[in-house]
């Protein structure tokens, strides 16, 4: 089982109960245990309300939620400067300053601070998920592992064993590997594996042009609208790159050109790229 929500949201304090009563009407709807969606409601709150409070550029943020079977990861991803999450100090009695990142990291199992020069930043959590007796979630969740489907990673890259071999996978990715790939793909390796910026085995694979890998990726079931940690998608980064047989792999695999901001057709616009909006049904821009 695996629920995502993407919203991108208006940096105002108003987005942040509004956020917190959408995620919580998923959990509440999948039967999660209360004092686990009362966690995530807080470490939600707290995410959020760093961002409305710090963030120095920019007007909206995005929150991505996916919910895996019994695991929860949040993204709050905005676009400003970040900071270093580990000269925070721990708050005083009667302290405000670092309260937040304090409860982040008491009420998570994992956090994640990350910053990205000129794209924003990024704090992830993760929370591992308790369904109450016959709830919708936990059918779900037993329906899938009885089918052998697998789990995703856990973001934690403690395991340096893991974490080489994520990068093993990555790297075939961007040198358009196929057959490797493909062969690990089949033997159980989530074809929607993500590294730390968010960046599929499929998104890699058509940013470096490799469309043969991307047709074989999106034909096991690789998301091609799946868009990394800066809101990014796959076909967007193909017309940008210029890479005319990723784009039409992306196409014939479902992918949206109206979709993201800026989309791909935005993107074909702006670097006066017609030959893609003729392919989109885009009108081209005045010359």
């Amino acid at each position: 089982m695996e629920i995502s929500m993407d919203l991108l949201l208006p940096r105002d304090a108003a987005s942040v109960p509004a956020t917190r009563r959408i995620l919580d009407a998923a959990l509440q709807a999948l039967g999660v245990e209360g004092s686990i969606c009362d966690d995530i409601e807080m470490m939600l709150t707290e995410a959020c309300t760093n961002v409305i409070m710090h963030a120095a550029r920019g007007d909206v943020y995005t929150v991505r939620a996916t919910i895996h079977d019994r695991r929860c990861v949040i993204k709050v991803i905005d676009s400003g400067g970040g900071f270093d999450a580990d000269r925070v100090r721990h708050p005083g009695p009667g302290a405000e300053h670092g309260r937040g990142v304090m409860i982040m990291r008491k009420l998570a199992d994992d956090v994640r601070f990350a910053t990205f020069p000129e794209d924003g930043a990024l704090v992830a959590l993760e929370k591992r998920l308790s369904y109450a007796e016959d709830s919708l979630g936990g059918r779900l969740t037993d329906a899938g592992a009885a089918d052998g489907d697998g789990s995703v990673p856990s973001m934690d890259e403690s395991d340096p064993e893991l974490e080489e071999f994520a990068t093993r996978m990555f790297d075939m990715a961007r040198a358009g590997e196929t057959g490797p790939l493909v062969a690990y793909v089949e033997a159980g390796l989530p074809v929607n594996l993500a590294n730390g910026k968010g960046d599929t085995l499929l998104m890699l694979a058509a940013y470096h042009g490799h469309a043969a890998t991307v047709r074989a990726l999106a034909a096991r079931g690789a998301d091609p609208e799946r868009a990394n940690d800066r809101g990014q998608r796959p076909l967007a980064g193909a017309v940008f790159k210029k890479e005319a047989d990723v784009v039409r792999a992306l196409l014939d695999a479902g992918a949206d050109p109206r979709a993201g901001s800026p989309s791909a057709a935005d993107t074909a616009r702006m670097f006066g790229h017609t030959e893609f909006l003729e392919w989109f049904g885009e009108a081209a821009p005045p010359a």
